[in-house]
């Protein structure tokens, strides 16, 4: 079984809570889901440099990591030749810096929704699933 650390931000501005649409047309576990942005570690990358780079290519805005809210073990299920695949990700609270929204990579659409509506949008974003995502979420 492959595995992977995948980094993932949770970016706020005031109340509000950036999140990218997944491509529908992207082979991935949460293809055509709404999600917090992130991406791969790639080989020798520092993860912190690593998670603004894949919100700054997903969204268009440019963040500084601030520090690791939690790091979750998941499996996941790919749908296509990949198969199950063991991940684990780092997530990161992000300071926004500036930039401008722009879908990029593998997200189609770039969105910044109130704490309020998360769970409307984030259906199955298992990040939530950790107490201490949600914590920083509502604080």
């Amino acid at each position: 079984m492959k595995f992977e650390v995948i980094v993932r931000g949770i970016v706020k501005d005031g109340d509000k809570v950036l999140i990218g649409l997944k491509r529908r047309d992207d082979p991935h576990p949460l293809q055509g889901e709404w999600h917090f942005p992130g991406g791969r570690l790639e080989y020798e990358e520092n993860p912190w440099e690593a998670v603004e780079r894949e919100i700054e290519e997903e969204t268009g805005y440019k963040v500084k990591a601030e520090r690791i809210i939690d790091v979750i073990p998941k499996k996941l299920i790919w749908p296509n030749e990949i198969g199950e695949q063991q991940t684990l990700h780092v997530v990161f609270s992000c300071k926004l810096l500036g930039g401008k929204a722009k879908a990029g990579d593998d997200v189609e659409e770039v969105k910044w929704i109130s704490v309020e509506e998360i769970d409307r949008y984030l259906k199955k974003e298992f990040l939530l699933e950790s107490s201490l995502v949600r914590e920083f979420i509502e604080s």
